[in-house]
């Protein structure tokens, strides 16, 4: 062989030798310097023997015979080992083949291999902590100056301990308006953009809004909607001098969700992405995941939308992604993105890219000519292997699910960067839903979308237009028929005389945290009421809902006792009702609360029991007086015997941990009779009564004849 064809082969730095018997080797070919430290006479002599002065290559040649001995063509590979001899490291890797009958060896030398490796994963380490320094630095500096800024309205008085946090901190802060105009910027803000950029000229935060909406298409969605955001962005300042940025986003909401202030912080991640250009794989794919990142993404889209054929754009958004991080930490969502990633990966088609565009985002070009049918089943076979359980190292295992929305080409949009938009607004749309889904842009999806926005538009005043009220559904002790006690359950009538139903505006209220207002809302109501009640004579307790929101609420325990103290009602007349979601998501929480709550003398139910989840361990370890049998098994108990067997069974293991049974959506006699005859407690339904407002259920109550009367309440004992 000649050397010029080893040339050729991109295998100069190696050796190769042909198998002579079980002890020698003949060289082919040995002209690298380091060959004479490993085998001193393969160049000399052109030959060398065995054993040699290196137990591992040895050993790797014993394997080889077993190897000549039993196959007739292919090759074994010894892995990446090392050699030290005088002084000197070697780092080889040899296989064994065969040609034609004749058996070879061939050593390579990889310390250069091994070297660049090292160092690009050495750039892949530094790229992931310079990331996480600076996401916890930003997020640092945002929790600060958000307790600040929910302390006043009045930015006047807390310009000061603002002034102190922002001037000092190395990271860029921008304060803004509801309406993004400047209330302070910091001096890294100047710095950032330019060391010699006056007050006086282009202000950076006119830079970074220009850059944020010319370089991403949820520009429009984030500021109308009041969202969070998270990205990179890269300025390009005449003559040609550059910058890449981390911008994050954070809206600053009252009470009733009305932004009050924008909070825009910047770091100069340029280093950085100077790592990142030094090496095409780290470049432009994601270091953690090893696919296409986005910015091959939005290569390959532009690619896409230039060839002019039909395609599609599928958007994935991890649900509640960011809770994960802070439930089980940084590491853990980096492992769960991880195997998210090698689970979805089989399912997609040669030829379709699948990228990672953000934290817990990802993006699908479906290539090929395809249906929109087979686009939602491919996302019904991700949503599948999405939601399978996630084991974590320590034993524990925690669910996720996925988002999903799409757009096509041409038929939604002629262009990459509206056709993201688009399947950027499907996305947030499918958030909406309680279960992970698959939704495609559409007229109707837009016209929904703004119906949303104007509902919650809406809601921000319907609390003080005074547009709610609260209805009240009676439950009955199903052995005496006294009315024992209330679900108060909203209603929204608007000015303009619409009624929105709850399954309408409460996930609304819910996505957007407007339903720790309206919650206050109701709980501040329903001790109104009680006291009314109370007042007139009557005993009945009501109940009122909580949402996962309002158990995050850090004040919501708090407003609970002050409702019940100004409302001069004892605290056992209130009970509040949780779902059985609420209890698994939120179990630290919730512990925490329910033990508190009990402690005032306030009741605990939890509602829709037995729906979709497994776990029974909170029932003895949670402080719980009620669970509510949800009334899809009561609906055809008469007729479907495993709904009789699934009511028996919670019946009895209620029971027998010391807790009442109450049955929701009683209609009709014979479930009535039926939960009467195996002991459960009490049931609501219409049977009995629709959810009626204030004044009728208190005519309801006046007519009842078995309907208990009391003396009206002592105030709320100090």
């Amino acid at each position: 062989m000649k050397l010029s064809l080893f040339k050729a082969l991109g295998i100069i730095d190696c050796c190769i030798f042909k198998r002579i018997d079980e002890q020698h080797f003949e060289t082919v070919y040995a002209e690298s310097e380091w060959i004479d430290l490993l085998l001193p006479s393969a160049r000399d002599n052109k030959r060398f023997t065995i054993p040699t002065d290196s137990p591992f290559l040895d050993d790797f040649l014993m394997q080889a015979e077993e190897f000549w001995e039993y196959a007739d063509y292919g090759k074994i590979d010894s892995g990446v080992w090392n050699e030290e001899v005088e002084n000197n490291e070697l780092k080889l890797n040899a296989y064994a083949s065969m040609d034609k009958g004749d058996c070879y060896i061939v050593i390579h030398n990889v310390i250069e291999q091994f070297q660049q490796r090292q160092k690009t994963l050495q750039l892949a380490r530094e790229l992931l902590l310079s990331n996480d320094k600076i996401v916890a630095q930003q997020e640092y500096v945002h929790q600060r100056l958000d307790d600040m800024l929910n302390q006043s309205s009045d930015l006047k008085s807390i310009q000061q301990p603002i002034n102190e946090v922002i001037e000092k901190t190395d990271i860029g802060v921008a304060i803004l308006s509801p309406n993004l105009q400047p209330i302070s910027q910091n001096p890294a803000l100047y710095s950032l953009f330019d060391a010699h950029l006056t007050r006086s000229e282009t202000q950076p935060y006119k830079i970074i809004l220009q850059l944020f909406e010319k370089q991403y298409p949820e520009f429009e969605r984030v500021i109308s909607t009041g969202s969070r955001w998270s990205g990179e962005l890269f300025w390009l300042k005449p003559p040609g001098t550059g910058k890449w940025i981390k911008l994050s986003i954070y809206p600053v909401k009252a009470d009733f969700q009305q932004i009050t202030h924008w909070v825009f912080l910047v770091s100069d991640i340029s280093q950085v992405k100077h790592l990142l250009q030094n090496n095409e794989k780290l470049t432009y794919y994601d270091a953690l995941t090893d696919i296409p990142n986005r910015q091959y993404f939005w290569m390959q889209l532009e690619q896409s939308v230039s060839n002019a054929l039909p395609f599609y754009v599928l958007y994935l958004d991890i649900k509640n992604f960011k809770r994960i991080n802070e439930i089980h930490g940084h590491s853990r969502g980096d492992q769960i993105i991880k195997e998210l990633v090698e689970r979805i990966t089989p399912h997609i088609s040669e030829g379709d890219m699948f990228a990672r565009i953000g934290g817990g985002e990802f993006a699908i070009i479906r290539q090929k000519t395809v249906t929109e049918q087979q686009c939602i089943d491919l996302g019904h076979k991700l949503i599948d292997a999405a939601v399978q359980p996630f084991y974590l190292p320590n034993g524990t295992h925690c669910e996720i699910g996925l988002n999903i929305g799409a757009a096509s080409f041409p038929r939604d949009a002629d262009d990459a960067e509206t056709l993201m938009k688009f399947a950027d607004l499907a996305v947030f749309n499918a958030k909406k839903a309680s279960k992970s889904s698959v939704q495609f842009y559409s007229q109707e999806l837009k016209e929904a979308s703004q119906r949303i926005i104007e509902l919650e538009n809406a809601l921000q005043s319907a609390i003080t237009n005074h547009e709610f009220e609260l209805f009240l559904q009676p439950m009955l002790d199903l052995t005496s028929g006294t009315i024992l006690k209330a679900e108060a359950l909203l209603r929204w009538n608007r000015l303009d005389g619409e009624r929105i139903g709850p399954d309408e505006f409460i996930p609304i209220a819910e996505q957007t945290g407007l339903i720790v207002p309206i919650g206050k809302w109701v709980i501040s109501r329903a001790c109104e009421m009680i006291s009314t009640l109370n007042h007139r004579g009557y005993s009945c307790k009501l109940s009122v809902n909580l949402s996962p929101r309002q158990i995050s609420d850090r004040h919501l325990l708090e407003f609970i006792r002050g409702s019940i103290q100004n409302s001069h009602i004892l605290p056992n007349q209130l009970e509040l009702e949780l779902t059985e979601g609420v209890l698994v998501d939120n179990y630290d929480k919730v512990q925490y609360l329910l033990t508190e709550v009990r402690k005032l003398g306030v009741s605990v139910s939890i509602d829709d029991f037995g729906t979709g989840y497994s776990s029974l361990s909170y029932l003895k370890k949670l402080p719980i007086d009620h669970i509510k049998i949800d009334r899809s098994f009561v609906q055809d108990l008469v007729s479907d015997e495993n709904d009789k067997a699934i009511i028996l069974a919670i019946i009895a293991m209620a029971h027998s941990l010391k807790l009442n049974v109450i049955a929701e959506g009683v209609e009709t006699e014979l479930q009535r009779n039926f939960l009467q005859l195996n002991h459960c407690n009490l049931a609501q339904g219409y049977l009995f009564s629709r959810p009626l407002p204030f004044a009728q259920f208190c005519d309801y109550l006046s007519a009842s004849p078995t309907q208990k009367l009391i003396t009206p309440s002592a105030p709320f004992p100090e």
